[in-house]
């Protein structure tokens, strides 16, 4: 069984984003469930605690390896407070940028996630469809390659963050015949040709 007595490291970070939380992002919470809006004033606040960047390489402006019950730790107390910013920076955070800095390229890694860790920038996951949820293997966005450049088609729903986002993690099928093994991620920026984002 998992030791649930925080360490002080924990503690700290705890109380850091709590006093955080209370002074900052809680007592302007309905207002801005209201407004129905990214909370940037959240998000800089979330940026200056090292939030955005939590568990990011120090050589990217990160704050080093953290665990799970870091991250835990820091969107318990942020949700607390105000349930969509710990939402969107959890997406940004453990969905967006845990993938490229997993499985991106030294040159992707170099190029965003830099801005990401610094909260200049914001990631988002897109996975979920109109036709099949979260169902990953029924996904109908497909990727086509042509000249070495690839071209997505389809849609997607529910993108935690895509209107704010500068980089879109985007999944899609190259090839169906091969089930979940066709499928593949695509860094989707948001000034590319084609991309539509509705709120």
């Amino acid at each position: 069984m998992p030791d649930l007595i925080l360490t002080e490291e924990e503690q700290m970070l705890q109380t850091t984003v709590r006093d955080f939380v209370d002074r900052e992002i809680a007592p302007r919470a309905r207002e801005a469930d209201e407004k129905a809006e990214f909370q940037w004033d959240n998000w800089r606040g979330l940026a200056d605690l090292g939030l955005t960047g939590l568990g990011i390489d120090t050589k990217y402006g990160g704050s080093g390896p953290a665990g799970y019950r870091q991250v835990s730790i820091a969107a318990e107390e942020v949700a607390r407070g105000d349930a969509s910013t710990s939402v969107s920076w959890l997406a940004h955070l453990a969905l967006g940028a845990a993938c490229i800095a997993r499985f991106g390229t030294d040159e992707q890694k170099e190029r965003l996630l830099t801005p990401l860790a610094s909260g200049e920038a914001v990631a988002a996951f897109a996975l979920t469809e109109p036709s099949g949820g979260s169902d990953a293997a029924a996904l109908q966005t497909t990727a086509t390659e042509r000249d070495g450049t690839f071209f997505l088609n389809g849609s997607k729903m529910f993108i935690t963050n895509a209107s704010v986002a500068s980089t879109i993690v985007v999944f899609a099928t190259e090839d169906r015949s091969k089930g979940y093994k066709g499928i593949s991620a695509f860094l989707v920026q948001k000034d590319s040709p084609g991309l539509t984002i509705n709120p």
